[in-house]
């Protein structure tokens, strides 16, 4: 998967996180990426300890698709840090 339109697929995300009555998830969905997302954070659970204990932490890494989610992280945080004052303005 290619992370850098993850990330600007993120900051589509934060920036409809930072509009009133938008939801993220709902972008997530049309871009495509819903079903990615909630399987990688389904993943984190208590067996992933076990992962990482047995295999590593790059093991556990890869069993959540920790790249996807550091990309689509890191777009919804820039987007929500740099467009949250000019929403605010705007509305």
């Amino acid at each position: 998967m290619n992370y850098l339109i993850t990330f600007f697929k993120g900051i589509a995300m934060g920036a409809a996180d930072v509009v009133p009555g938008v939801s993220g998830g709902t972008i997530a969905f049309i871009t495509g990426i819903y079903d990615t997302l909630l399987e990688s954070i389904r993943r984190i659970n208590p067996s992933l300890f076990s992962i990482w204990r047995k295999d590593g932490f790059k093991a556990a890494f890869n069993h959540i698709n920790g790249f996807f989610l550091i990309a689509l992280f890191a777009g919804i945080l820039s987007s929500i840090a740099t467009l949250a004052k000019l929403i605010t303005w705007l509305l």
